[in-house]
């Protein structure tokens, strides 16, 4: 269960930044991370643009765009995030409606400080939830650590087979090489590399 969320600092500029270009107009799109860490946004075009610029609007093939995108990065949806550009950082009756779990809001209504808040909704009521903006170093979730770690360990393994062939060359050892077989998609050739 998430009690509160945190946003790095270059991601909430981000989303500060595409409120700014659109005002006065709404504008949105989707967060995603774990365990309350935002690490992943999707920005969408307002599905509402051409009939009403004043508000924003998503789609069924938005929300699948969405769980897609969050899904093959390894994170998980939290929900829509949007501009209110002369109202309060509150949920409206309409967001509320969508059924989403979690609405992030940023108000414009005082343009030089703008305020980002969190809503969980339950029961059709609206709960204010902490929210955090954090700085960016010293930031990653725990799958950008594990393929950093994952990186980190191959490279180790190239450093290690290098080192040792190096050695037997100074030392007048030999070096055996694996014959590998051709890169699949070009299976109609004989050619091999030497590793």
């Amino acid at each position: 269960m998430i009690s509160e969320f945190k946003i790095t600092n270059k991601h909430y500029q981000i989303l500060l930044k595409q409120g700014f270009d659109n005002l006065p107009y709404e504008t949105g799109g989707f967060v995603g991370g774990e365990e309350g860490a935002i690490t992943g946004i999707l920005p969408t075009f307002n599905k509402d643009w051409d009939q009403s610029k004043e508000v924003f609007k998503i789609d069924n093939s938005d929300m699948q765009r969405a769980h897609s995108f969050f899904k093959k990065h390894n994170i998980k949806f939290f929900g829509i995030y949007h501009t209110h550009p002369t109202g309060i950082a509150y949920p409206s009756d309409a967001d509320i409606s969508t059924g989403q779990r979690f609405h992030f809001i940023i108000s414009y209504k005082d343009q030089n400080n703008p305020d980002f808040r969190v809503y969980q909704i339950d029961n059709n009521k609206p709960r204010e939830l902490k929210l955090t903006v954090i700085p960016d170093s010293g930031f990653s979730s725990s799958s950008q650590k594990k393929e950093k770690d994952q990186f980190l360990y191959s490279q180790k393994q190239v450093e290690d087979e290098l080192s040792q062939r190096i050695n037997n060359i100074i030392l007048d050892n030999p070096n055996v090489y694996k014959k590998l077989p051709p890169k699949a998609g070009n299976l109609d050739s004989d050619f091999s590399a030497l590793v």
